[in-house]
């Protein structure tokens, strides 16, 4: 089984207990690849003693897309079949790995499915539900990415930076005829995030409530891929567009909404609409 995994992981200033996460899953495949966003200096001395691993840093932030095709090349290079992909926050148990592996192995028509994903947590998991469902997309952080089909699919595209690659990976997969696995009987660790005690702008920030909220640069990233994948598939998949884009605006009115820097969002919005316009994607360099 573990010859035909690697696994890849994106880091971005790691402490210590993201390296612990890797050691959940390192032993489950035949190589990490581990590929290192943070800007100014390495992280190496991390993964000094840690076998299978391959780290690769050149101190810049290049995003997600750029990364994570860099993994997957590197990958059908070393002739894996599956290229299991990780947030740093992200860990699992050695049972539901195991599982995981083996599902995918005996899973019928493999040659049809692009990526493959679990759960995000055990209270997620529906027993009512068969092993299995086809779903529009799956989140980056343990999914399992089927190699033959990444040149057809055409890979990660890096002009969204960050935010919506995934999404948009997927949305290749299904505009080319794959499908997308989730095992819903099967889970790992992931974290979605600090929720904050915030008060609504509308209600004067009177009554709090616990939110996710996030940084106004992500937002501009949120809206500005969002248009993004809207222009470059709402022709193709109709329907499935429409809901994502009902969702990322709700994220994005949610921010708007809760966060303590609302003009600032705003300002950051327009812009995300203005680049979208201009053709100005990738990294947004110049900062408001």
């Amino acid at each position: 089984m573990k010859s035909n995994f690697a696994a890849c992981v994106i880091l971005y200033h790691p402490k210590k207990e993201d390296v612990e996460n890797i050691s959940t899953y390192i032993a489950k495949v035949e190589k990490v690849y581990i590929l290192d966003n943070t800007e100014g200096k390495s992280n190496e001395s991390l993964f000094i003693g840690m076998e299978n691993v391959c780290y690769f840093w050149d101190g810049e932030n290049k995003g997600l897309s750029i990364r994570l095709n860099d993994a997957c090349k590197r990958a059908i290079n070393d002739n894996f079949e599956y290229l299991l992909t990780m947030d740093q926050d992200s860990s699992f148990l050695e049972e539901n790995i195991d599982r995981y592996f083996k599902d995918i192995l005996n899973f019928e028509e493999k040659e049809k499915v692009a990526v493959y994903g679990l759960e995000y947590s055990k209270k997620d998991i529906n027993h009512t539900t068969k092993n299995y469902i086809e779903v529009d997309h799956l989140i980056t952080s343990a999914s399992v990415m089927n190699l033959k089909l990444y040149n057809e699919i055409g890979g990660f595209d890096e002009n969204l930076f960050i935010d919506g690659v995934d999404i948009d990976y997927c949305y290749s997969a299904l505009t080319k005829g794959f499908k997308n696995i989730k095992f819903a009987r099967n889970f790992f660790h992931h974290s979605l995030g600090v929720l904050s005690r915030r008060g609504s702008i509308f209600t004067l920030y009177l009554i709090k409530k616990n939110v996710s909220v996030h940084s106004s640069l992500r937002v501009y990233y949120m809206y500005r891929n969002m248009l993004y994948i809207k222009n470059k598939y709402e022709n193709v998949i109709p329907d499935i567009i429409k809901e994502f884009v009902k969702n990322q605006k709700h994220q994005v009115n949610k921010n708007i909404k809760y966060s303590t820097e609302v003009f600032t969002i705003l300002k950051y919005k327009r812009k995300a609409v203005d680049d979208f316009n201009n053709k100005r994607m990738g990294k947004l360099h110049n900062l408001i």
